[in-house]
């Protein structure tokens, strides 16, 4: 349930913090005391867009924070879970906005940056707004198929039946694809296969490119491998001067000097190995030498083969790899065309099932709806005559969709009728309720709905409007029901409404040092009494009207 709202730099709002209790909780006060402001304020935290317009004039930023208690079955604990928000300890989700004038808008849960489209998962599992928006809102076909579809448990089916329609979408446009590509099927393959036999022609192999490039890179430069290699050996083996005769020569005169004093014969070792190191090398020049051996139009022959790779590269790709990728994609779809009946006769049994699993899932769909509307009507009727519309009459009607295609909502369409006098015809209720018996539909619904609805907190902003003193006392007992099973908020003007309210906040508003500020109260005694008189009467004083607040008040625990 939502527990504390603080909002700072809001509209009129300079900073306010309001708390709230389980059962029903009402805000009253004078007509644009900021009550509306509030309803925004709540608004913002379930995600709504923020308008900079909110931001009071002399501040750069606003903030909206909210508090709300959950038990360890809450709904919203999936939602955290599934954002990594971890589950608090404390059963508390902690929600802050910030709206900037730079436009640099953040969001908060539990001091975690989240997205506005979090917020607006959270807050479907947190709280339901409704206010005079709303009612609109009941008018739309789609919402009315929506409300059916909860008050039946039928969400769970309708998302298969959506499943299914996208799987049933996707396998008809491939077979479709399929059946266009018959024509151009011929000439495709004609190609696929004149493109795979150039390839296989070509006998690529990874890694030949670069080594006919190393090939012609030494068959260019064969002229400077040869003389520098000849001149490597004279310098080391061949020459007068060569470095292996001088390592000789150098060897004799130490063991010479050696038969004199043993002392001079020890660099003769590493001379020796010096000569052993000189002879591999020899080794060494000789196998590169024998290399440079060349056959007669070789050169010509790499030149020829780059060239036919090099042609290949750019129709197929840009390299041997590359090449052989293409060639390996062009053998499966020629083999794919080659199947071209086989693959057109599983991509239409493919999609008869789904068309088939498709209508059995729509059809059971609409049988759930058509048993559920006629409940619904039932007891939203009943709910009706009670708020004051003795004689109105109250449909839910589940037609075929006028396309007579299954969407992803399925085969129906849901239009709510109500007649509202004696002798008059069902209609749709767009085309019948005023503003007051619009807000007595939405009221006797979602009164109705309340028992399949898992959210923990409803705010009902004006529920009354339109409503006489008659009914309000009727609608007061509506809301107190609902207040029994959830948190209910509820903004209003009927005094009737206010008296069974748990807890009461009264929103003021006053104008301090030239800048107008809202604040918001908890009444209880005397306090309390003269707000229901005020609201009575619009005299908080008057004797009468404060007797006849007490006797609101006395009754309200009926």
């Amino acid at each position: 349930m939502l527990r504390e709202l603080r909002v700072r730099n809001v509209a009129v709002i300079d900073a306010i913090e309001v708390e709230f209790e389980p059962g029903l909780n009402v805000l009253t006060g004078e007509t644009g005391a900021g009550k509306s402001v509030l309803i925004d304020a709540i608004l913002l935290v379930r995600g709504a867009r923020a308008q900079t317009d909110l931001i009071r004039s002399d501040v750069e930023v606003a903030t909206v924070e909210a508090v709300f208690e959950i038990d360890r079955r809450a709904s919203a604990l999936a939602v955290l879970d599934d954002a990594g928000l971890g589950r608090p300890d404390d059963l508390r989700i902690v929600i802050r906005r910030e709206i900037a004038r730079s436009g640099r808008h953040r969001a908060f849960v539990n001091d975690s940056a989240v997205t506005v489209g979090l917020l607006e998962r959270l807050g479907d599992h947190l709280v339901e707004v409704h206010g005079q928006h709303e009612h609109q809102r009941l008018l739309e076909p789609g919402h009315q198929l929506d409300l059916l579809d909860r008050f039946a448990d039928a969400e769970a089916q309708r998302e298969r039946v959506a499943t299914l329609a996208a799987k049933y979408r996707t396998a008809r446009d491939a077979l479709d694809r399929t059946r266009a590509a018959e024509r151009d099927r011929a000439q495709r393959e004609d190609l696929l296969r004149f493109q795979v036999s150039e390839i296989d022609a070509a006998r690529l192999s990874a890694g030949e490119e670069e080594t006919l490039r190393a090939e012609l890179r030494r068959l260019r430069n064969a002229e400077k491998f040869t003389g520098g290699l000849a001149d490597v050996q004279g310098l080391l083996a061949d020459g007068p001067q060569a470095a292996s005769a001088a390592l000789g020569r150098a060897v004799q005169v130490l063991r010479a000097l050696g038969r004199l004093d043993p002392a001079f014969e020890t660099p003769i070792e590493a001379l020796d190995a010096a000569a052993v190191q000189l002879d591999e090398a020899l080794a060494a020049l000789r196998q590169l030498r024998d290399g440079l051996v060349f056959e007669p139009g070789r050169l010509a022959e790499i030149d020829e083969r780059l060239d036919a790779i090099t042609r290949l590269e750019r129709k197929y790709g840009e390299t041997e790899d590359a090449i052989l990728a293409f060639r390996a994609d062009a053998a499966i779809e020629l083999d794919r065309l080659a199947r071209h009946e086989e693959v057109l006769a599983e991509q239409e049994r493919l999609v008869a099932d789904l068309r088939a699993e498709l209508s059995a899932e729509a059809a059971a769909l609409s049988e759930r709806r058509q048993a559920a509307a006629e409940r619904l009507g039932a007891q939203t009727q009943r709910e009706l005559r009670a708020l004051g519309m003795e004689r109105a009459r109250f449909d839910v009607a589940v037609e075929p969709d006028p396309g007579g295609q299954v969407t992803a909502r399925g085969l129906d369409r849901v239009e709510f009728r109500l007649s509202t006098n004696p002798g008059e015809d069902l209609r749709p209720l767009a085309r019948v309720a005023s503003g007051g018996e619009l807000s007595r539909a939405a009221l006797a619904l979602l009164t109705v709905l309340a028992a399949a609805d898992p959210v923990a907190t409803m705010i009902f902003d004006e529920v009354d409007a339109g409503i006489g003193a008659r009914v309000a006392g009727v609608v007061a007992d509506k809301l107190a029901a609902l207040a029994g099973r959830r948190q209910v908020f509820c903004v209003t003007h009927l005094a009737p409404i206010a008296a069974r309210a748990k807890h009461h906040l009264r929103v003021t508003k006053a104008v301090r040092a030239g800048r107008t500020r809202t604040a918001a109260s908890p009444l209880t005694g005397d306090d309390r009494v003269r707000e229901i008189a005020r609201m009575l009467a619009g005299d908080a004083e008057s004797a009468s009207a404060l007797g006849h607040a007490r006797e609101l008040l006395r009754g309200k625990t009926r």
